[in-house]
């Protein structure tokens, strides 16, 4: 739980969207289980505030493979492709902000977080979770990116 909430919370007050002052090194993806049907991916964690430029930027990642994400209101469980976003508050670091995919399948949301992490690598060390929701993060509101 401590992992979790020190790697999200060090790097959303690192984070400036994009955060070109730090070296492309520092970022890179974190794969979570392939086969969890209920997996979370923090895409983006930022104190930035961007929030509409931040969906967006997710919003055409997904949209470029239709094919590949199915997106709803909610997830369907053990359905790859199937996934729904949501943005919640970073409880520990004020104004911070998570951007969030969760997935019926693991591999769904790994798929994302890489494709994302394609065409920004240098924003943000996504990672994917798989179980509960986070600690750390509060009060999602779901998103249509």
């Amino acid at each position: 739980m401590k992992k979790i909430l020190s790697s999200i919370t060090l790097t959303a007050m690192l984070a400036g969207v994009p955060a070109v002052s730090l070296a492309e090194s520092q970022f890179r993806v974190k794969e979570g289980p392939e086969t969890c049907n209920n997996a979370h991916a923090v895409i983006v964690a930022s104190r930035s505030g961007q929030h509409d430029y931040i969906w967006g930027e997710i919003g055409k990642v997904v949209k470029k493979k239709p094919y590949r994400y199915k997106v709803s209101g909610e997830y369907e469980p053990g359905i790859w492709g199937s996934v729904s976003f949501k943005q919640y508050d970073l409880e520990y670091v004020e104004g911070g902000t998570a951007y969030v995919a969760h997935c019926g399948h693991g591999g769904t949301c790994n798929q994302l977080i890489k494709d994302f992490f394609a065409e920004h690598d240098n924003w943000y060390s996504p990672e994917v979770f798989c179980g509960a929701v986070p600690d750390g993060l509060d009060n999602g509101q779901s998103v249509t990116p």
